[in-house]
């Protein structure tokens, strides 16, 4: 099974996909949030967190993301 990519990558693309762009075209996602503590606090299975959730604006659209690492883009 290959590895799956980091959240911020996964968020990424998915607000791409949304938006009919190509990922790069997007603003950086690093300029609202941190990515590598995005990565590591709620990208994973063993992530330090057994509930919480971090609320961001990104490229015009809200992101919710869950401890589980589950996303929700408004």
């Amino acid at each position: 099974m290959a590895p799956q990519a980091p959240l911020s990558i996964q968020l990424v693309t998915e607000i791409s996909r949304l938006e009919g762009v190509e990922p790069f075209e997007l603003p950086p996602l690093e300029d609202c949030v941190d990515t590598e503590s995005l990565d590591k606090l709620f990208g994973h299975p063993n992530a330090p967190f057994h509930e919480g959730s971090v609320r961001f604006h990104y490229a015009g659209y809200e992101v919710t993301l869950n401890h589980t690492g589950e996303f929700e883009i408004n």
